[in-house]
C-alpha cells in the first residue's frame, strides 16, 4: 500500500512519500502523453525527462512542472538514482543501455507501460476535463505491439488490448471473463509462474516477475512469449497487469545463430568447436562409468583430385554425401562431426570391446569407397583413410586422443590408403 503522507514536487505536484520514481526517455508525442497522465498520479513521482532535442514537446512541459531535463541518458541515470524507466523512443540498443543502470525489470519500453491499465482505470472515473488524456492513453495502449492483459486475483481476464488479440487470436470479448489459463495452461497450473504470482509470490504491490514461457493460441498452437507480470494495488483492490511479447521470431533467429556457431553449414554435422565440447562430455561420462570410447579420424582419399578436376561444386557435393553416409552408420549415442576440409571424426561411446569400433571402421571404409554420382558422372576415385584411438588406452584427454587418432590415420595413408589403422594394432583393410 502507498503511504498517506505527501510532499510537494518542485512544480507543485503532490505525491505520496512512497511514490514510485519514474524517468521518461523520449519527449515526443508518446513521451508527452505519458508525462501528462503521470503528472495526475499521486503514486508516481517523475524525476526526469530525457531527450536530445531541446525543442521536443515534452521538454517544455517538464520544465513548466519543475522536472529535471537531461539530454544524456547516462548522466540522467547517475544523477537521479534508482527509478523505473519508460523508454518511449525507438532507438536501437537503448533498452540494453538503460538496463545496465536500472536492471532488466526496471526498464519498460516506450510502448509497453505496465501501469497503463492502472492509469486508465483512474481516468475512467475522473472528471470530464480528463477525458482528453484518457483518449490519449487509450490510443497508446491500442497501438503498442505488446499484448497487455488485466487480470483479477482469481485469475480472470478483465481486459485485453488489440495487440493481445493479434498475439493469441481471440477477440477481446472472447477473452474477458475467461481464466488466464486459457492462454497459459502450463503456467497457470500449480507451481507455474502465473499461479505463483496470483498466490502472492510475485513480491510486494508494484513488483512483479519476468520470464520466458510457453503460450497457447486460439488455434491450439504453442509458441514462446516473454511476459512481465506486475502485482498492483488500486484504491485498495489488488490487480495484476501482464505484458506479453511474442518472441517466436527471436527464438528462430537465436536457433539459427546457434546452428551457425555449432554446426557445419555445408554438411549439417557438428563443427570442430561443437565436437570438442561433446568429446569432453563423453570422456567425463566414460571416466565416471568406467566405459571405453573410440575416436575414428577420417581423411578422404582422392578428394583433392575431384575438387581440382571437376570444381568446388563437385567437391561440396562429395562432402555432403560423405556426411550422409557417416550419419547413417552411427548409433544414437555416437557423434559424427566435420573437423574441416575433407577431415571428419566419429566418436563411438559406451564401447564394450575394441572389436565394435573395428567393425564400424571396416564398414566405414567400405561405404566411403563406393562411387558417388554427380551430374551423371560417377566419382570412383574416392576412398578414406581411418585412424582409431581408444580411451583410456591410447589417451586420457581429448587432445591426446585426437592426436593418437590423427597419427593412426596417417599410418593408414602410408600403408596404401583406403584402409584403417588402430593405435593398438596395424593397418587393416575392409
Amino acid at each position: 500500500m502507498w503511504g498517506a503522507a505527501r510532499e510537494v514536487g518542485r512544480g507543485g505536484h503532490l505525491h505520496s512519500d512512497n511514490a514510485l520514481p519514474i524517468m521518461i526517455v523520449g519527449a515526443g508525442l508518446g513521451g508527452t502523453a505519458l508525462l501528462d497522465i503521470f503528472l495526475l498520479e499521486e503514486q508516481i513521482r517523475i524525476v526526469a525527462v530525457v531527450d536530445r532535442n531541446p525543442h521536443a514537446m515534452g521538454v517544455a512541459v517538464a520544465r513548466d512542472h519543475g522536472i529535471a531535463v537531461f539530454d544524456d541518458v547516462e548522466q540522467a541515470m547517475q544523477e537521479c538514482g534508482p527509478c523505473m524507466v519508460f523508454n518511449m523512443t525507438k532507438e536501437p540498443g537503448l533498452d540494453a543501455l538503460l538496463a545496465r543502470h536500472a536492471g532488466i525489470g526496471g526498464v519498460i519500453g516506450g510502448r509497453e507501460a505496465t501501469f497503463f491499465w492502472n492509469v486508465i482505470s483512474r481516468l475512467q472515473s475522473a472528471k470530464c476535463e480528463l477525458l482528453e488524456d484518457l483518449g490519449r492513453m487509450q490510443a497508446v495502449v491500442r497501438n503498442v505491439q505488446e499484448g497487455i492483459l488485466s487480470i483479477t486475483p482469481r485469475g480472470l481476464i478483465e481486459a485485453a488490448n488489440p495487440a493481445a488479440e493479434a498475439i493469441f487470436g481471440y477477440r477481446q470479448d472472447e477473452l474477458v471473463g475467461e481464466s488466464i489459463g486459457l492462454l497459459f495452461p502450463q503456467e497457470n497450473a500449480e507451481g507455474g509462474l502465473i499461479a505463483r504470482c496470483l498466490q502472492g509470490e510475485g513480491g510486494a504491490p508494484g513488483g512483479g516477475q519476468h520470464a520466458e514461457i510457453v503460450a497457447l493460441s486460439k488455434d491450439g498452437i504453442e509458441f514462446p512469449v516473454e511476459i512481465s507480470i506486475a502485482d498492483m494495488s488500486l484504491n485498495g483492490n489488488r490487480c495484476f497487469v501482464a505484458l506479453v511479447r511474442d518472441i517466436t521470431e527471436r527464438k528462430l533467429a537465436d536457433d539459427k545463430l546457434t546452428r551457425l556457431a555449432l554446426y557445419d553449414s555445408l554438411t549439417g554435422l557438428p563443427n570442430r568447436t561443437n565436437f570438442f565440447e561433446k568429446l569432453e562430455f563423453s570422456l567425463a561420462y566414460a571416466r565416471r562409468s568406467n566405459l571405453s570410447v573410440a575416436l575414428l579420424f577420417v581423411d578422404l582419399d582422392g578428394f583433392k583430385a575431384v575438387n581440382d578436376s571437376m570444381g568446388h561444386a563437385a567437391g561440396d557435393h562429395l562432402l555432403r554425401e560423405v556426411a550422409r553416409r557417416l550419419q547413417g552408420m552411427v548409433r544414437e549415442s555416437d557423434i559424427a562431426a566435420r573437423m574441416g576440409g575433407d577431415e571428419f571424426v566419429l566418436l563411438l561411446n559406451n564401447l564394450k570391446r575394441p572389436a565394435e569400433a573395428e567393425a564400424i571402421a571396416r564398414k566405414l571404409v567400405t561405404a566411403l569407397s563406393q562411387p558417388v554420382e554427380y551430374e551423371n558422372v560417377m566419382l570412383t576415385q574416392v576412398g578414406a583413410s581411418v585412424g582409431i584411438a581408444f580411451f583410456p588406452d591410447n589417451g586420457q584427454t581429448g587432445d591426446s586422443l585426437i592426436n593418437e587418432a590423427d597419427s593412426a590415420m596417417y599410418r593408414a595413408k602410408a600403408a596404401g590408403k583406403n584402409c584403417y589403422f588402430m593405435s593398438t594394432g596395424g593397418a587393416r583393410r575392409a
